[in-house]
């Protein structure tokens, strides 16, 4: 007796046998993924539906990843048993048409979420500010950022608080902006979902969107508002910061965060308030446009928000312009009267004439605003920006090609990006170094272990044959070679000292070579000049390569005008 068989007499027996049964048949459907299914071969052409629900659940226990769902019609069963409706259905003229029943199309994920007792000590970390340990734990089990549901993962029952609540609630700035780049960063949501979903990206920022907007259960307030009330101006500064931050969300009582800004603290503090309040305005940012292959003249563009974004109209043929750097974020009219200075040098500068290269100046040194951007074409811009944002304190970003990433190289978090890059670099560098030594030592072994014995035996006769105690050589002693000689021999000076001596320490490694390059020029003067060995050591050793080969190329130039004006005062 087949399966269908079996059904239709548990049919005849429920409709015919009991009478206070009702006439509505279920029929229980089981869909296993077939990848799953590790049994006999024939398994897979078997429909499973069955008309007792105790029968599904011990299948459903058997195999993990089944799902179970009940139906009225057979033929909607069996299309969910074969397909667990992961493609359409199709009528009967061969069109294919929705499911007519709802369904969950979500995969089952293959992280747990996280108990009670786990969340707990999560939920600490976040208040310690422990970023090594938190980070750990999310790409470890994404759950405890994500929920069922594709809804931020709630940390604390009650309240309904999530990972962002907390952190604002704990005044950790840097916390909160890990969980933010975490929820929104595709490779994240990548992890939770697999291979099998196409829209990380959309996915991102819509789990970024509801841990900036998601309000509390008690006062139906957000994280901004957390922020804004507590005083907490540098978490202010890291939520306003990202675009999908709306800060005209009102709470239970209809206050916008505008209007309970210190409202539990700070409350005589005009100027803490005054920061905060240009915080919550649209937030400006003043860019550097280039094009890809350097061929337009870079430009400052003006002043955009997220809220107003840059609209860049070029001719078709002209080449396409990026952004490249930019300032910020900042108020409209601070905006405004930082690209004017930025965009016009004062006028005493303009009248000046560059007297040295760019490439010779000092870190720190009076820079001709004018001089730099027409000697460094590259950079230069750039360079006046970035003092510029430190003049007014504000956040400067830039974009490195050889990290393709926006750095601010004066940051802790730049800083981090420099040092791994060059710690990758000095460890390529030392590889092929090994490898060299040992293909030559290898290869000429023999020849120097008959080299070095030779040269012994030669030092032990040159010294026997120099001894005052030789008895050939006594005779030939005279009293006058023992004087000494009445003036010492004046020292001379090569200019080859210095390349001995730097020679000595070992070959340099520089960002893209051997030898410095413009590259390394202008990240020379992005790094701030005092660096730790021990914080930063292969930043601060290529920081020390890069000042000897700038004091050797300066005695070179220093020689060579000499030489010239020599020779033009030669008569």
């Amino acid at each position: 007796m087949n399966e269908n068989d079996k059904m239709l007499i548990q049919t005849v027996n429920m409709t015919c046998g009991n009478s206070n049964v009702s006439n509505e048949i279920i029929f229980h459907a089981v869909y296993i993924p077939e990848e799953n299914i590790t049994t006999e071969n024939n398994v897979k052409e078997n429909v499973r539906i069955y008309m007792d629900k105790a029968e599904a659940l011990k299948i459903i226990k058997e195999f993990k990843t089944g799902r179970l769902k009940s139906f009225k019609k057979r033929s909607e069963a069996e299309e969910y048993a074969k397909t667990g409706f992961e493609k359409t259905l199709c009528n009967n003229n061969g069109s294919t048409v929705p499911a007519a029943v709802p369904v969950v199309e979500e995969k089952s994920s293959n992280f747990k979420a996280p108990r009670s007792q786990e969340l707990v000590g999560f939920r600490k970390l976040i208040k310690d500010g422990d970023l090594y340990a938190v980070k750990t734990t999310l790409w470890e089990n994404p759950r405890y950022l994500i929920g069922s549901g594709d809804t931020p993962a709630i940390l604390q029952e009650g309240c309904r608080y999530n990972a962002l609540h907390i952190a604002v609630r704990a005044d950790k700035p840097d916390m909160c902006e890990l969980i933010l780049n975490t929820v929104g960063n595709a490779e994240f949501i990548k992890l939770l979902y697999g291979d099998e979903c196409k829209s990380y990206v959309d996915r991102a920022q819509i789990m970024l969107d509801l841990y900036l907007n998601t309000p509390d259960k008690g006062l139906n307030e957000t994280p901004l508002h957390f922020a804004v009330k507590f005083g907490l101006k540098n978490v202010v500064k890291v939520l306003v910061s990202y675009p999908c931050c709306i800060k005209t969300l009102p709470n239970k009582y209809k206050q916008l965060p505008i209007d309970i800004i210190c409202s539990r603290t700070c409350q005589e503090d005009e100027e803490l308030k005054k920061e905060i309040r240009l915080l919550l305005e649209d937030q400006y940012y003043v860019p550097v446009l280039r094009s890809d292959d350097n061929t337009f003249q870079p430009v400052i563009g003006e002043p955009f928000s997220p809220t107003s974004p840059m609209s860049i109209q070029s001719d078709p043929l002209s080449p396409r312009l990026e952004v490249r750097a930019f300032a910020g974020p900042m108020t409209k009219s601070r905006a405004l009267e930082f690209r004017k200075e930025w965009k016009t040098p004062p006028r005493s500068i303009r009248m000046m004439t560059p007297v040295k290269r760019i490439c010779e100046l000092e870190p720190g040194s009076p820079i001709n605003s004018l001089a730099l951007r027409l000697q460094d074409t590259e950079k230069g811009l750039e360079r006046i920006g970035r003092d510029l944002a430190e003049e007014y304190h504000v956040p400067w970003k830039e974009f490195w090609q050889f990290l393709n990433d926006f750095a601010d190289f004066r940051t802790s978090e730049g800083l981090a990006k420099l040092e791994k890059y060059l710690e990758h670099k000095f460890y390529d560098q030392l590889l092929q170094y090994s490898q060299s030594l040992h293909c030559s030592r290898k290869n000429s072994n023999v020849g120097k272990e008959a080299e070095q014995v030779d040269e012994i035996d030669y030092i032990c006769n040159k010294l026997q044959s120099c001894s005052l105690f030789n008895v050939e050589n006594q005779d030939s002693l005279d009293e006058s070679e023992f004087y000494t000689p009445p003036s010492s021999p004046k020292l001379v000076v090569d200019s080859s000292d210095d390349e001995m001596h730097i020679a000595e320490e070992g070959p340099a490694t520089f960002l893209e070579g051997s030898t410095p390059t413009k590259l390394d020029y202008a990240v020379y003067y992005a790094v701030p000049s005092s660096i730790k060995p021990t914080t930063y050591p292969n930043i601060y050793r290529w920081q020390q390569d890069m000042q000897l080969a700038m004091k050797r190329d300066s005695h070179r130039t220093n020689n060579a005008r000499l030489s010239r004006r020599k020779l033009l005062l030669t008569p």
